[in-house]
């Protein structure tokens, strides 16, 4: 069993102790108020009852490519067992997607950035636990919905909480095929989804932002999206660019609202800040665009995810 020592400013050092969650309810209670832990997802509600009463995934919530993603916590180790039970909660989301909307049309602050398919609904599946058999990572290849994996432990010290999330990556083999739900997105799809003209700005702004991340050595992990880029500190993203429109784009930073609002950029305003993505957006206008004009608010992005300056 591996040991955790959390070493403070002072030079002391301290054994930092696992600290299991009780029941499965605390542990979905936990996690529902750590909402960093979903990355961009906002949660419509808790506790969903599909239409055979005996079903109820834990959540369901939208994410930012517009899917739908059921979320399954269990406070135990999960084994491939977990597979079926997931399957069911997707099907019926993706059959039906009255019940979703009526969720979606109820909630008063939903984001407005989101447009969603309801004749053709994509859906994703996120399974939470403490502990995961390598066989669910083998199981997952085999079915047809988008699968993450998300291994998360609590440790405590003295009054103080860490919470370590783990993205666990299940291999695909080279002979398998991409299934449905499981989307290769590159330049060649944007062309398709986008106005052309305005992806080839998207992408040489990518190539700029990617050589400003080399340039401050920051390790970053760049990953391309439906709608989007980001750069990644192994789960969270922390910057990168998004649509808001078929031809319009922006430079997006994870900063608080209060934070973003303190740094300025001059002759530059931001297009809008997103609460529910906890994001400030700033608009790229053509493919001369200076990102570096940013440098503030990439700097300021990066400390606010890593705590690094």
């Amino acid at each position: 069993m591996p040991n955790l020592f959390w070493k403070n400013i002072k030079g002391k050092t301290v054994n930092v102790v696992e600290s299991p969650f009780r029941s499965e309810e605390e542990f979905e209670s936990y996690l529902y108020q750590t909402k960093e832990v979903f990355g961009d997802i906002f949660i419509l509600k808790r506790q969903i009852r599909a239409s055979s009463g005996r079903d109820i995934p834990d959540m369901i919530g939208i994410d930012k490519e517009n899917n739908v993603v059921i979320i399954e916590m269990k406070n135990g180790e999960v084994d491939e067992n977990i597979i079926p039970q997931v399957l069911r909660y997707a099907i019926w989301a993706e059959t039906n997607p009255d019940s979703i909307k009526a969720l979606w049309l109820e909630y008063k602050d939903k984001p407005e950035d989101i447009s969603i398919n309801w004749d053709s609904l994509n859906v994703k599946i996120i399974v939470i636990a403490p502990s995961i058999k390598l066989s669910v990572l083998k199981t997952v290849n085999k079915i047809n919905y988008e699968v993450e994996i998300l291994k998360v432990n609590k440790f405590a010290v003295e009054r103080n909480e860490f919470i370590l999330v783990d993205k666990l990556e299940p291999e695909i083999p080279r002979n398998q095929k991409i299934t449905r739900g499981r989307g290769v997105y590159d330049k060649d799809f944007y062309l398709e989804n986008y106005n052309n003209k305005s992806v080839k700005v998207f992408f040489h702004t990518i190539n700029k932002i990617e050589k400003l991340v080399k340039e401050k050595k920051w390790k970053l992990d760049k990953k391309i999206n439906k709608g989007y880029v980001s750069f990644k500190y192994g789960f969270p993203n922390v910057f990168g660019i998004t649509w808001v429109g078929s031809k319009t784009f922006c430079v997006f930073f994870k900063l608080s609202k209060n934070i973003a609002s303190k740094v300025k950029i001059s002759g530059i305003q931001p297009y809008r800040y997103e609460e529910q993505w906890n994001q400030v957006l700033y608009k790229v206008d053509d493919k001369d665009y200076d990102v570096y004009k940013l440098m503030p608010l990439f700097e300021a992005s990066y400390k606010y995810i890593t705590g690094v300056k």
